[in-house]
């Protein structure tokens, strides 16, 4: 019996340690995962941000252009204020198409990130559930392997003593 209590505390023991190793790991995968994400963030607006930056020089020298070839014709004052006049016409075009142009790709990005993330949690879980089991599953073998050797054992110390009650 002590045999058995012993078994049981170093099974419960070395359970306790799987759990601790799972959340470990757990955690160690939580924070790559927000590291990722945080970098993916971060790139992908430096690279907005550098697209917008060389979208404005590009539209300065188009612009440029633009009032260097109306100033041939007209005044450049005048050719100044109809450039002007067109950039401020494109603003309500860009504030109406923001949304399919610019938030929706960013939300869809993001929350394909986050779905994919918590695809990869579901899996780590699902292996640290499966790895428990099989340990709980061994652990119940290895018991039952003990009980039948003790029973055994016992049986046969029986039909040991019950032999030589009647060889007498």
């Amino acid at each position: 019996m002590e045999n058995e209590t012993n078994e049981l505390q170093d099974k419960k023991e070395q359970i306790l340690s799987e759990i601790e190793t799972y959340v470990r790991s757990e955690y160690e995968a939580a924070r790559l995962r927000a590291i990722d994400n945080v970098s993916r963030i971060v790139g992908s607006l430096l690279l907005t941000i550098c697209l917008i930056l060389i979208a404005f020089a590009v539209l300065t020298f188009c612009a440029a252009a633009v009032v260097s070839a109306l100033a041939q014709c007209i005044p450049t004052w005048a050719a100044c204020l109809i450039v002007g006049a067109v950039y401020l016409l494109l603003v309500p075009v860009i504030a109406a198409c923001s949304k399919p142009l610019f938030i929706d790709p960013i939300v869809n990005k993001l929350s394909g990130i986050k779905n994919i993330e918590e695809l990869k949690c579901e899996t780590l879980r699902a292996e640290g559930r499966a790895a428990v089991q099989r340990e709980r599953m061994s652990g119940h073998l290895r018991f039952a392997q003990t009980m039948y050797n003790h029973y055994s054992q016992l049986a046969q110390t029986a039909w040991n003593v019950f032999r030589s009650l009647f060889r007498k």
